[in-house]
């Protein structure tokens, strides 16, 4: 069941709600259930997008559409590969097709939705002026930019080519006339400062190396109480899997992966250090909204395999164990003790994903 909490922006203190850390201590095996400025900017004239025709008549993405030989070959890739050794590059031909028919529907949407969610309760003008920073294929620059209208300017912002001409595609087959898109870092753009009355981020922010840094590029485009919204996946995302390789690494008497593993987990961002970092670049927190969603697969192979998993976290959770024989070891464990909770529960392997929007003010 879905669950949607507002917390109030109130200074000091931690939270009680465990449900957004992970704390290795209460690693378990069972669930409760607790589960005028674009207009302005000397922008770069379009280059044509030839991005590869799909040729394949059978549908392969979850709209119905069809993928490209080389979407496919990754497609198939995903599917057959050995998680434990396969890796993904942007560069990669079909890569950009993987990651908007699997990946955007399976992971950037939950967060998107959320985000959206919050974003139609703000106060905004005629001729607004937004910025989608990390905006990837488009998602969810395309929904402002349908929901904003032609009164409004948007732009998207990302340092991935491939996906930058795929979401001008899509904003071109739609008629979208309202949208720009930006190949560049925004922590280097030469986009005006103070330039945007908002800037929204889905999922961005921790995929910067330098989250201070990210947030003080986003902090200086911002126009004095301009508005910032952003989502961030939470520290115990995918907790089912955190607590059966921690408890595998315990029972294997692995400890120093098992702090190795924990210092991982810790890395990632809770509600109040999500807070505290947002404050620290200038910014006033105005509000916290959290809510879950669940990703389902029918088996521990899926999970591992999928695409979402191998960019997202599976680089981190291979690192932990650096000899790939005491890691397969490990894993081979992982999937067993998985597989033991499919049977135990009757249904397919479930993982809980705790998401945080927050809704701030340039200071």
């Amino acid at each position: 069941m879905s669950q949607f909490r507002g917390l109030p922006p109130a200074p000091g203190g931690g939270n009680n709600n465990d449900w957004d850390d992970w704390d290795p201590d209460r690693a378990r095996k069972g669930y409760t259930g607790h589960i005028q400025a674009l207009r302005d900017l000397a922008l770069r004239p379009d280059v044509s997008i030839d991005l590869p025709s799909p040729v394949i008549t059978q549908p392969a993405r979850p709209d119905g559409g069809t993928l490209s030989p080389a979407g496919l070959a990754a497609s198939a890739r995903a599917e057959t590969s050995d998680y434990l050794t396969v890796t993904y590059d942007l560069r990669d031909p079909g890569f950009v097709e993987l990651y908007e028919a699997v990946i955007v529907p399976q992971w950037s949407v939950p967060f998107g939705r959320l985000l959206l969610s919050v974003f139609l309760t703000l106060p905004r003008d005629m001729g607004w002026q937004v910025l989608d920073v990390a905006c990837g294929t488009g998602y969810p620059t395309l929904e402002l930019a349908r929901f904003l209208g032609q009164d409004c300017d948007l732009a998207g912002i990302d340092v991935w080519e491939d996906a930058i001409q795929m979401a001008k595609r899509k904003a071109t087959d739609e008629w979208l006339r309202n949208v720009s898109f930006l190949v560049q870092d925004v922590m280097e753009s030469d986009l005006p400062e103070r330039a945007f009355d908002t800037l929204t981020c889905n999922l961005g922010l921790t995929s910067f190396p330098d989250r201070a840094g990210a947030l003080g590029a986003m902090w200086r485009l911002l126009r004095p109480q301009g508005q910032l919204l952003l989502t961030v996946p939470l520290q115990s995302a995918l907790r089912e899997f955190l607590d059966t390789y921690y408890l595998t690494l315990r029972d294997l008497k692995l400890e120093d992966h098992m702090r190795t593993f924990a210092q991982l987990v810790a890395s990632r961002l809770t509600v109040d250090e999500t807070r505290k970092l947002i404050e620290r670049s200038g910014f006033e927190v105005k509000r916290m909204v959290t809510d879950t969603f669940t990703m389902h697969f029918p088996t521990p192979v899926t999970f591992l395999r999928s695409p979402v998993i191998q960019t997202t976290f599976m680089p981190g959770w291979r690192a932990v164990i650096p000899d790939p024989t005491i890691r397969r070891l490990v894993f081979n464990e992982v999937e067993r003790r998985l597989n033991a909770r499919i049977e135990a529960a009757g249904g397919d392997l479930t993982m809980t994903v705790p998401m945080l929007c927050v809704s701030a003010l340039r200071g």
